[in-house]
């Protein structure tokens, strides 16, 4: 009896981490997705010098 409860414990534990790993997919594949859809502003992305440094 000890044994199907440890194996139910186990396949619990593993069904969580398949879902918390599905979940983080998703997750991610959506971040992506909105980070490449989303209008991006040249002007803001563009480096201002750094200062101290002459050329």
């Amino acid at each position: 009896m000890s044994v199907v409860v440890i194996l139910l414990m186990t396949s619990l534990f593993v069904l969580a981490a398949m879902v918390g790993l599905a979940d983080a997919l998703v997750h991610f594949v959506c971040w992506s997705f909105g980070r490449l859809t989303e209008p991006k502003d040249h002007a803001e992305t563009a480096q201002s010098p750094a200062h101290g440094i002459t050329a």
